[in-house]
Protein backbone atom coordinates (compact mmCIF):
# COMPACT_ATOMS: atom_id res chain seq x y z
CA UNK A 1 0.00 0.00 0.00
CA UNK A 2 1.19 3.48 -0.88
CA UNK A 3 0.42 6.57 1.18
CA UNK A 4 1.28 10.18 0.41
CA UNK A 5 0.82 11.79 3.77
CA UNK A 6 0.82 15.10 5.53
CA UNK A 7 -0.66 13.79 8.76
CA UNK A 8 1.36 11.45 10.96
CA UNK A 9 -0.75 11.45 14.10
CA UNK A 10 -0.87 8.37 16.30
CA UNK A 11 -4.38 7.28 15.33
CA UNK A 12 -3.83 7.42 11.58
CA UNK A 13 -0.72 5.23 11.83
CA UNK A 14 -1.91 2.67 14.38
CA UNK A 15 -4.80 1.74 12.13
CA UNK A 16 -2.51 1.06 9.15
CA UNK A 17 -1.08 -2.21 10.40
CA UNK A 18 -0.79 -3.66 6.86
CA UNK A 19 1.06 -0.68 5.43
CA UNK A 20 4.17 -1.63 3.46
CA UNK A 21 5.10 1.73 1.91
CA UNK A 22 4.90 5.17 3.49
CA UNK A 23 5.85 8.28 1.54
CA UNK A 24 5.83 11.55 3.48
CA UNK A 25 5.81 14.66 1.33
CA UNK A 26 5.13 17.46 3.79
CA UNK A 27 7.70 20.16 4.49
CA UNK A 28 6.05 20.86 7.85
CA UNK A 29 6.79 17.47 9.42
CA UNK A 30 9.17 17.94 12.36
CA UNK A 31 9.25 14.32 13.47
CA UNK A 32 7.63 10.92 13.24
CA UNK A 33 5.31 9.90 16.08
CA UNK A 34 6.42 7.05 18.32
CA UNK A 35 3.44 5.12 16.96
CA UNK A 36 5.32 4.56 13.70
CA UNK A 37 6.74 1.52 15.44
CA UNK A 38 3.35 -0.20 15.05
CA UNK A 39 3.86 -0.52 11.29
CA UNK A 40 5.39 -3.98 11.52
CA UNK A 41 5.02 -4.72 7.80
CA UNK A 42 6.51 -1.44 6.58
CA UNK A 43 9.21 -2.04 3.96
CA UNK A 44 9.66 1.43 2.51
CA UNK A 45 9.78 4.69 4.45
CA UNK A 46 10.45 7.74 2.31
CA UNK A 47 10.67 11.14 3.96
CA UNK A 48 13.05 12.79 1.52
CA UNK A 49 13.22 16.58 1.46
CA UNK A 50 11.14 16.96 4.61
CA UNK A 51 13.14 20.06 5.42
CA UNK A 52 11.63 20.56 8.89
CA UNK A 53 12.32 17.01 10.07
CA UNK A 54 14.58 17.16 13.13
CA UNK A 55 14.09 13.81 14.83
CA UNK A 56 13.57 10.10 14.22
CA UNK A 57 11.90 8.28 17.13
CA UNK A 58 13.62 5.36 18.82
CA UNK A 59 10.49 3.28 18.10
CA UNK A 60 11.83 2.86 14.58
CA UNK A 61 13.56 -0.17 16.08
CA UNK A 62 10.29 -2.09 15.74
CA UNK A 63 10.17 -1.78 11.93
CA UNK A 64 11.58 -5.26 11.45
CA UNK A 65 10.59 -5.45 7.76
CA UNK A 66 12.02 -2.08 6.71
CA UNK A 67 14.33 -2.40 3.70
CA UNK A 68 14.47 1.23 2.52
CA UNK A 69 14.82 4.33 4.67
CA UNK A 70 15.11 7.47 2.55
CA UNK A 71 15.86 10.69 4.42
CA UNK A 72 17.60 12.43 1.51
CA UNK A 73 17.62 16.22 1.79
CA UNK A 74 16.34 16.40 5.38
CA UNK A 75 18.72 19.25 6.05
CA UNK A 76 17.67 19.97 9.65
CA UNK A 77 18.03 16.36 10.80
CA UNK A 78 21.00 16.45 13.17
CA UNK A 79 20.91 13.00 14.75
CA UNK A 80 19.91 9.40 14.14
CA UNK A 81 18.71 7.21 17.00
CA UNK A 82 21.08 4.46 18.16
CA UNK A 83 18.18 2.05 17.73
CA UNK A 84 18.70 2.28 13.97
CA UNK A 85 21.16 -0.59 14.38
CA UNK A 86 18.24 -2.94 15.04
CA UNK A 87 16.85 -2.64 11.50
CA UNK A 88 18.21 -6.01 10.43
CA UNK A 89 16.28 -6.05 7.12
CA UNK A 90 17.43 -2.58 6.05
CA UNK A 91 19.18 -2.67 2.67
CA UNK A 92 19.12 0.98 1.61
CA UNK A 93 19.90 3.89 3.94
CA UNK A 94 19.79 7.20 2.10
CA UNK A 95 21.01 10.22 4.03
CA UNK A 96 22.51 12.40 1.30
CA UNK A 97 21.89 16.11 1.79
CA UNK A 98 21.32 15.81 5.54
CA UNK A 99 23.55 18.84 6.00
CA UNK A 100 23.14 18.98 9.80
CA UNK A 101 24.03 15.33 10.38
CA UNK A 102 27.48 15.28 11.99
CA UNK A 103 27.69 11.68 13.15
CA UNK A 104 26.72 8.21 12.05
CA UNK A 105 25.80 6.19 15.16
CA UNK A 106 28.14 3.31 15.97
CA UNK A 107 25.35 0.66 15.91
CA UNK A 108 25.11 1.12 12.14
CA UNK A 109 27.56 -1.77 12.00
CA UNK A 110 24.73 -4.09 13.02
CA UNK A 111 22.82 -3.53 9.78
CA UNK A 112 23.69 -6.95 8.41
CA UNK A 113 21.57 -6.59 5.25
CA UNK A 114 22.71 -3.10 4.24
CA UNK A 115 23.83 -2.86 0.60
CA UNK A 116 23.67 0.92 0.05
CA UNK A 117 24.76 3.75 2.33
CA UNK A 118 24.45 7.26 0.92
CA UNK A 119 26.01 10.05 2.97
CA UNK A 120 26.68 12.63 0.25
CA UNK A 121 26.90 16.25 1.48
CA UNK A 122 26.41 15.42 5.16
CA UNK A 123 28.43 17.10 7.93
CA UNK A 124 30.09 13.91 9.18
CA UNK A 125 33.74 14.21 10.21
CA UNK A 126 34.54 10.50 10.21
CA UNK A 127 33.12 7.10 9.42
CA UNK A 128 32.57 4.90 12.47
CA UNK A 129 34.89 1.93 13.00
CA UNK A 130 31.83 -0.32 13.04
CA UNK A 131 31.28 0.32 9.33
CA UNK A 132 33.64 -2.56 8.62
CA UNK A 133 30.97 -4.98 9.83
CA UNK A 134 28.68 -4.23 6.87
CA UNK A 135 29.60 -7.37 4.96
CA UNK A 136 26.86 -6.95 2.31
CA UNK A 137 27.59 -3.29 1.56
CA UNK A 138 28.05 -2.64 -2.16
CA UNK A 139 27.75 1.16 -2.37
CA UNK A 140 29.32 3.64 0.02
CA UNK A 141 28.80 7.21 -1.14
CA UNK A 142 30.34 9.78 1.19
CA UNK A 143 31.05 12.29 -1.56
CA UNK A 144 31.14 16.02 -0.87
CA UNK A 145 31.36 15.54 2.89
CA UNK A 146 33.40 18.70 3.36
CA UNK A 147 34.23 17.90 7.00
CA UNK A 148 35.26 14.29 6.46
CA UNK A 149 38.93 14.10 7.43
CA UNK A 150 39.49 10.35 7.77
CA UNK A 151 38.03 7.03 6.79
CA UNK A 152 38.05 4.09 9.13
CA UNK A 153 40.71 1.41 8.70
CA UNK A 154 37.90 -1.12 9.04
CA UNK A 155 36.77 -0.13 5.55
CA UNK A 156 39.10 -2.84 4.31
CA UNK A 157 36.67 -5.46 5.63
CA UNK A 158 33.94 -4.48 3.13
CA UNK A 159 34.48 -7.45 0.86
CA UNK A 160 31.34 -6.81 -1.23
CA UNK A 161 32.01 -3.13 -1.93
CA UNK A 162 31.65 -2.18 -5.61
CA UNK A 163 31.62 1.63 -5.28
CA UNK A 164 33.58 3.82 -2.88
CA UNK A 165 32.78 7.44 -3.64
CA UNK A 166 34.74 10.03 -1.69
CA UNK A 167 34.66 12.77 -4.32
CA UNK A 168 34.78 16.32 -3.03
CA UNK A 169 35.94 15.39 0.49
CA UNK A 170 38.30 18.34 0.56
CA UNK A 171 39.71 17.63 4.04
CA UNK A 172 40.53 13.99 3.38
CA UNK A 173 44.33 13.85 3.43
CA UNK A 174 44.99 10.12 3.55
CA UNK A 175 43.50 6.75 2.69
CA UNK A 176 43.95 3.86 5.12
CA UNK A 177 46.38 1.09 4.17
CA UNK A 178 43.51 -1.36 4.53
CA UNK A 179 42.00 -0.08 1.29
CA UNK A 180 44.25 -2.60 -0.45
CA UNK A 181 42.04 -5.36 0.94
CA UNK A 182 39.09 -4.32 -1.25
CA UNK A 183 39.95 -6.87 -3.91
CA UNK A 184 36.43 -6.82 -5.40
CA UNK A 185 36.20 -3.01 -5.69
CA UNK A 186 35.72 -1.85 -9.30
CA UNK A 187 35.15 1.91 -8.72
CA UNK A 188 37.18 4.25 -6.51
CA UNK A 189 36.24 7.92 -6.89
CA UNK A 190 38.50 10.47 -5.20
CA UNK A 191 38.16 13.52 -7.45
CA UNK A 192 38.14 16.83 -5.60
CA UNK A 193 39.96 15.49 -2.53
CA UNK A 194 42.17 18.58 -2.54
CA UNK A 195 44.16 17.53 0.55
CA UNK A 196 45.03 14.08 -0.77
CA UNK A 197 48.76 14.17 -1.59
CA UNK A 198 49.57 10.54 -2.32
CA UNK A 199 48.10 7.29 -3.47
CA UNK A 200 49.63 4.47 -1.47
CA UNK A 201 51.13 1.32 -2.97
CA UNK A 202 48.24 -0.64 -1.52
CA UNK A 203 46.16 0.49 -4.48
CA UNK A 204 48.06 -2.06 -6.56
CA UNK A 205 46.21 -4.82 -4.73
CA UNK A 206 42.82 -3.70 -6.09
CA UNK A 207 42.63 -6.50 -8.62
CA UNK A 208 39.05 -5.68 -9.72
CA UNK A 209 39.50 -1.92 -10.13
CA UNK A 210 38.12 -0.58 -13.42
CA UNK A 211 37.66 3.13 -12.61
CA UNK A 212 40.04 5.37 -10.67
CA UNK A 213 39.13 9.05 -10.48
CA UNK A 214 41.77 11.38 -9.02
CA UNK A 215 40.76 14.66 -10.65
CA UNK A 216 41.83 17.82 -8.77
CA UNK A 217 43.69 16.00 -6.00
CA UNK A 218 47.09 17.14 -4.67
CA UNK A 219 48.97 13.99 -5.72
CA UNK A 220 52.50 14.56 -7.04
CA UNK A 221 52.96 11.17 -8.66
CA UNK A 222 51.24 7.91 -9.40
CA UNK A 223 52.80 4.92 -7.65
CA UNK A 224 54.78 2.44 -9.73
CA UNK A 225 52.50 -0.30 -8.42
CA UNK A 226 49.56 1.15 -10.37
CA UNK A 227 50.64 -1.08 -13.24
CA UNK A 228 49.29 -4.04 -11.25
CA UNK A 229 45.66 -2.90 -11.62
CA UNK A 230 45.25 -4.99 -14.75
CA UNK A 231 41.48 -4.43 -15.16
CA UNK A 232 41.66 -0.63 -15.00
CA UNK A 233 39.71 0.96 -17.86
CA UNK A 234 39.45 4.60 -16.75
CA UNK A 235 42.21 6.62 -15.13
CA UNK A 236 41.24 10.25 -14.59
CA UNK A 237 44.03 12.31 -13.05
CA UNK A 238 42.99 15.56 -14.71
CA UNK A 239 43.72 18.92 -13.09
CA UNK A 240 46.20 17.41 -10.64
CA UNK A 241 48.27 20.59 -10.55
CA UNK A 242 51.14 18.96 -8.64
CA UNK A 243 51.40 15.79 -10.73
CA UNK A 244 54.89 15.77 -12.21
CA UNK A 245 55.43 12.17 -13.31
CA UNK A 246 53.75 9.10 -14.78
CA UNK A 247 55.43 5.75 -13.98
CA UNK A 248 56.68 3.43 -16.71
CA UNK A 249 54.46 0.71 -15.27
CA UNK A 250 51.44 2.46 -16.77
CA UNK A 251 52.25 0.52 -19.91
CA UNK A 252 51.04 -2.64 -18.16
CA UNK A 253 47.43 -1.41 -18.07
CA UNK A 254 46.30 -3.50 -21.01
CA UNK A 255 42.59 -2.77 -20.38
CA UNK A 256 42.90 1.02 -20.12
CA UNK A 257 40.58 2.83 -22.54
CA UNK A 258 40.67 6.38 -21.09
CA UNK A 259 43.70 8.24 -19.76
CA UNK A 260 42.79 11.79 -18.77
CA UNK A 261 45.68 14.04 -17.77
CA UNK A 262 44.00 17.30 -18.78
CA UNK A 263 45.33 20.34 -16.94
CA UNK A 264 48.31 18.60 -15.30
CA UNK A 265 50.49 21.64 -15.89
CA UNK A 266 53.59 20.28 -14.12
CA UNK A 267 53.70 17.09 -16.16
CA UNK A 268 56.80 17.46 -18.34
CA UNK A 269 57.17 13.98 -19.83
CA UNK A 270 55.26 10.87 -20.79
CA UNK A 271 56.98 7.47 -20.60
CA UNK A 272 57.65 5.60 -23.83
CA UNK A 273 55.74 2.70 -22.30
CA UNK A 274 52.52 4.59 -23.05
CA UNK A 275 52.73 2.97 -26.47
CA UNK A 276 51.90 -0.38 -24.85
CA UNK A 277 48.33 0.70 -24.00
CA UNK A 278 46.77 -1.39 -26.75
CA UNK A 279 43.17 -0.76 -25.59
CA UNK A 280 43.50 3.01 -25.13
CA UNK A 281 40.85 4.85 -27.13
CA UNK A 282 41.03 8.33 -25.55
CA UNK A 283 44.19 10.19 -24.53
CA UNK A 284 43.47 13.62 -23.05
CA UNK A 285 46.49 15.88 -22.51
CA UNK A 286 45.04 19.36 -23.05
CA UNK A 287 46.48 22.01 -20.76
CA UNK A 288 49.66 20.06 -19.93
CA UNK A 289 51.70 23.24 -20.40
CA UNK A 290 55.04 21.70 -19.38
CA UNK A 291 54.74 18.79 -21.82
CA UNK A 292 56.86 19.74 -24.84
CA UNK A 293 56.96 16.43 -26.67
CA UNK A 294 54.67 13.55 -27.52
CA UNK A 295 56.65 10.27 -27.47
CA UNK A 296 57.07 8.54 -30.81
CA UNK A 297 55.64 5.38 -29.25
CA UNK A 298 52.19 6.97 -29.45
CA UNK A 299 51.98 5.51 -32.94
CA UNK A 300 51.52 2.07 -31.39
CA UNK A 301 48.15 2.99 -29.86
CA UNK A 302 46.15 0.96 -32.36
CA UNK A 303 42.78 1.59 -30.65
CA UNK A 304 43.14 5.36 -30.20
CA UNK A 305 40.15 7.37 -31.47
CA UNK A 306 40.67 10.69 -29.64
CA UNK A 307 43.86 12.67 -29.02
CA UNK A 308 43.46 15.97 -27.18
CA UNK A 309 46.54 18.23 -27.06
CA UNK A 310 44.95 21.68 -26.67
CA UNK A 311 47.10 24.45 -25.13
CA UNK A 312 50.28 22.39 -24.93
CA UNK A 313 53.82 23.62 -25.71
CA UNK A 314 54.61 20.93 -28.29
CA UNK A 315 56.48 22.14 -31.38
CA UNK A 316 55.50 19.27 -33.64
CA UNK A 317 53.42 16.13 -33.88
CA UNK A 318 55.48 12.94 -34.15
CA UNK A 319 55.75 11.26 -37.55
CA UNK A 320 54.39 8.08 -35.97
CA UNK A 321 50.99 9.73 -35.60
CA UNK A 322 50.21 8.46 -39.08
CA UNK A 323 49.94 4.93 -37.69
CA UNK A 324 46.80 5.76 -35.67
CA UNK A 325 44.40 4.14 -38.12
CA UNK A 326 41.34 4.41 -35.83
CA UNK A 327 41.77 8.04 -34.81
CA UNK A 328 38.76 10.27 -35.38
CA UNK A 329 39.63 13.40 -33.38
CA UNK A 330 42.90 15.32 -33.15
CA UNK A 331 42.59 18.53 -31.16
CA UNK A 332 45.89 20.41 -31.16
CA UNK A 333 44.25 23.83 -30.87
CA UNK A 334 46.04 26.72 -29.17
CA UNK A 335 49.41 24.96 -29.26
CA UNK A 336 51.24 28.26 -29.66
CA UNK A 337 54.60 26.60 -30.41
CA UNK A 338 53.33 24.07 -32.95
CA UNK A 339 55.11 24.82 -36.22
CA UNK A 340 54.96 21.53 -38.10
CA UNK A 341 52.38 18.92 -39.10
CA UNK A 342 53.95 15.67 -40.36
CA UNK A 343 53.14 14.38 -43.82
CA UNK A 344 52.10 11.08 -42.23
CA UNK A 345 48.87 12.76 -41.11
CA UNK A 346 47.57 11.92 -44.55
CA UNK A 347 47.37 8.26 -43.52
CA UNK A 348 44.62 8.93 -40.97
CA UNK A 349 41.74 7.59 -43.04
CA UNK A 350 39.24 7.69 -40.15
CA UNK A 351 39.91 11.30 -39.10
CA UNK A 352 36.73 13.39 -38.73
CA UNK A 353 38.07 16.42 -36.82
CA UNK A 354 41.41 18.16 -37.19
CA UNK A 355 41.45 21.20 -34.91
CA UNK A 356 44.49 23.46 -35.24
CA UNK A 357 42.73 26.64 -34.10
CA UNK A 358 45.07 29.23 -32.59
CA UNK A 359 48.34 27.55 -33.62
CA UNK A 360 50.17 30.87 -34.11
CA UNK A 361 53.41 29.47 -35.53
CA UNK A 362 51.90 27.06 -38.01
CA UNK A 363 52.91 28.52 -41.37
CA UNK A 364 52.29 25.61 -43.72
CA UNK A 365 50.05 22.61 -44.20
CA UNK A 366 51.31 19.38 -45.72
CA UNK A 367 50.05 18.37 -49.17
CA UNK A 368 49.24 14.95 -47.75
CA UNK A 369 46.23 16.61 -46.16
CA UNK A 370 44.49 16.01 -49.46
CA UNK A 371 44.27 12.28 -48.79
CA UNK A 372 41.94 12.76 -45.81
CA UNK A 373 38.89 11.81 -47.85
CA UNK A 374 36.66 11.27 -44.80
CA UNK A 375 37.51 14.54 -42.99
CA UNK A 376 34.41 16.72 -42.42
CA UNK A 377 35.85 19.33 -40.00
CA UNK A 378 39.08 21.30 -40.56
CA UNK A 379 39.56 24.15 -38.08
CA UNK A 380 42.42 26.58 -38.75
CA UNK A 381 41.10 29.88 -37.35
CA UNK A 382 43.70 31.97 -35.53
CA UNK A 383 46.68 30.39 -37.32
CA UNK A 384 48.18 33.85 -37.83
CA UNK A 385 51.26 32.59 -39.70
CA UNK A 386 49.30 30.50 -42.19
CA UNK A 387 49.51 32.29 -45.56
CA UNK A 388 48.06 29.71 -47.94
CA UNK A 389 45.87 26.66 -48.19
CA UNK A 390 47.35 23.95 -50.45
CA UNK A 391 45.57 23.24 -53.70
CA UNK A 392 44.94 19.67 -52.55
CA UNK A 393 42.22 21.04 -50.25
CA UNK A 394 39.83 20.37 -53.12
CA UNK A 395 40.28 16.63 -52.65
CA UNK A 396 38.63 16.64 -49.22
CA UNK A 397 35.38 15.24 -50.56
CA UNK A 398 33.72 14.93 -47.14
CA UNK A 399 34.61 18.40 -45.85
CA UNK A 400 31.60 20.24 -44.41
CA UNK A 401 33.35 22.90 -42.29
CA UNK A 402 36.44 24.93 -43.14
CA UNK A 403 37.39 27.61 -40.61
CA UNK A 404 40.06 30.07 -41.74
CA UNK A 405 39.12 33.08 -39.61
CA UNK A 406 42.00 35.42 -38.64
CA UNK A 407 44.64 33.59 -40.70
CA UNK A 408 47.17 35.32 -42.99
CA UNK A 409 45.61 33.80 -46.11
CA UNK A 410 45.17 36.31 -48.94
CA UNK A 411 43.43 34.09 -51.49
CA UNK A 412 41.41 30.91 -51.83
CA UNK A 413 42.35 28.25 -54.38
CA UNK A 414 40.06 27.50 -57.30
CA UNK A 415 40.00 23.90 -56.11
CA UNK A 416 37.73 24.97 -53.27
CA UNK A 417 34.90 24.66 -55.75
CA UNK A 418 35.35 20.90 -55.63
CA UNK A 419 34.18 20.78 -52.00
CA UNK A 420 30.62 19.81 -52.84
CA UNK A 421 29.70 18.98 -49.23
CA UNK A 422 31.02 22.23 -47.75
CA UNK A 423 28.41 23.95 -45.58
CA UNK A 424 30.50 26.40 -43.54
CA UNK A 425 33.37 28.53 -44.89
CA UNK A 426 34.61 31.10 -42.38
CA UNK A 427 37.14 33.61 -43.78
CA UNK A 428 36.37 36.49 -41.43
CA UNK A 429 39.35 38.58 -40.36
CA UNK A 430 41.52 37.50 -43.31
CA UNK A 431 43.03 39.67 -46.07
CA UNK A 432 41.09 37.88 -48.80
CA UNK A 433 39.78 40.56 -51.16
CA UNK A 434 38.40 38.39 -53.93
CA UNK A 435 36.64 35.04 -54.03
CA UNK A 436 37.54 32.48 -56.71
CA UNK A 437 34.98 31.99 -59.46
CA UNK A 438 34.78 28.31 -58.56
CA UNK A 439 33.09 29.18 -55.29
CA UNK A 440 29.85 29.43 -57.24
CA UNK A 441 29.96 25.65 -57.60
CA UNK A 442 29.33 25.22 -53.86
CA UNK A 443 25.61 24.58 -54.16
Amino acid sequence: MWLLAAATDRESLVSLVSLTQLHLCCEGIEGFPESIGFLKKLKTLKASYCTSLTRIPSSIVYLASLSLLDLTGCDTLAQLPYSIGSLLSLQHLLLSGCNSLEEIPYPIGKLASLTELHLKSTAIMELPESIGSLKELKTLDASYCASLACTSSSIGHLASLSLLDLQGCSKLAQLPDSIGSLVSLPRLLLSGCHSLREILDHIGKLASLTKLHLKSTAIMELPEIIGSTKKLKTLDASYCASLAGIPRSIGHLASLSLLDLTGCNKLAQLPDSIGSLVSLSRLLLSGCHALREIPNSIGKLASLTELHLKSMTIMELPESIGSLKEIKTIDASYCASLAHIPSSIGHLASLSLLDLTGCDRLAQLTDSLGTLMSLPHLLLSGCHSLREIPDVIGKLASLTELHLKSTAIVELRESIGDLQNLRILDIGGTHITELPSAIGMLA
